[in-house]
């Protein structure tokens, strides 16, 4: 299974934004859901401990996510993986399985699961040997997101002389991520703010991601997935890097991995499921950004984002 002949309900899988949302147990209320959750976490844990990496018994808090800044290596990533997974399992127990998938980024891996082309165990290792990987290289850079249009922040970065800050993510009418080193990131931000733009920092990306500049670090990570098998995918899976739906013969350790270098176009990507029948958006991820994308780029109302804070669920 590649493309799919007609698409309904598409899940969505976030990148590297923000670990930040209600706790997966508002959002799973079934007994048996939680409980095939828990396991999840489990098993990520297990998966990880040979990497000296763990969710840091995330699960068991009774709080929702915490600052990024305060855990362990790896640890944010494998709460967003395993958070992924165990939501997606429960909105599948509940329902027939989505029409398609999308991931963004490092959303992948939880997309490639989910699709049943990489096992939980492989999925765990693709984020563990990542993480390993931009450790190597972390202070290089980061991201930002700026609150304007793609043609806006060009002319922003070009006005500023800035060669090493690039257009990175093309998230949605409004939404613009841009990636470089933090010194020329700030001076992008102060300028921005000067004519009005909001900008959000990404505090969970310290190097240079989505960027031509990372191509090493993307050949590096490839080469550490080697032992990674592939399965024939059992939901279809939209990429907003390669702008295309993966098929049975694309490697999928070399197209995760060139995500570091390459940039996304979720709009894009959102306008061409659009275009092929997509109606309906659940986001499977912390943070709310891409429901967002999806409301703002298709002007849709069937859109879902479980772990978003809301005045209800916010404490």
């Amino acid at each position: 299974m590649t493309e799919p002949s007609a698409v309904g309900r598409v899940f969505l899988f976030p990148g590297q934004g923000r670990l930040y949302g209600a706790h997966l147990k508002e959002a799973i209320q079934r007994p048996d859901d939680r409980a095939a959750a828990r396991e999840v976490f489990e098993a990520v844990d297990r998966c990880a401990r040979p990497f000296g990496m763990s969710t840091n018994d995330w699960w068991d808090r009774s709080g929702g996510a915490d600052p990024e800044d305060t855990q362990p290596l790896g640890t944010p990533q494998l709460v967003m993986l395993a958070a992924a997974v165990a939501l997606s399992r429960a909105l599948m127990s509940q329902q027939a399985p989505p029409d398609a998938l999308m991931g963004c980024s490092f959303g992948e891996i939880a997309a490639f699961v989910v699709a049943g082309a990489w096992t939980l165990a492989d999925g765990v290792q693709a984020v563990c040997e990542l993480e390993s990987v931009l450790e190597k290289v972390r202070g290089s850079g980061g991201m930002l997101l700026l609150h304007d249009n793609p043609d806006t922040v060009h002319g922003i970065i070009e006005a500023l002389g800035l060669p090493r800050v690039v257009i990175s993510c093309r998230t949605g009418p409004y939404q613009t991520v841009i990636s470089g080193p933090f010194e020329e990131l700030d001076m992008t931000a102060s300028a921005a703010r000067e004519l009005g733009v909001p900008t959000t920092p990404l505090p969970m990306v310290r190097c240079l991601s989505h960027h031509p500049e990372a191509a090493e670090s993307a050949d590096r990570y490839h080469a550490r997935l080697a032992g990674i098998a592939q399965a024939p995918f059992r939901i279809p899976v939209y990429s907003p890097c390669a702008g295309r739906w993966y098929t049975a013969g694309d490697d999928l350790r070399r197209r995760l991995a060139d995500n570091l270098r390459l940039p996304l176009d979720i709009t894009g990507a959102l306008h061409t499921l659009a275009r092929q029948g997509a109606s309906c958006f659940v986001e499977c991820g912390y943070g709310g950004g891409l429901a967002q994308a999806a409301t703002d780029t298709l002007q849709t109302t069937c859109v879902h984002s479980p772990l978003r804070l809301t005045r209800h669920n916010r404490k």
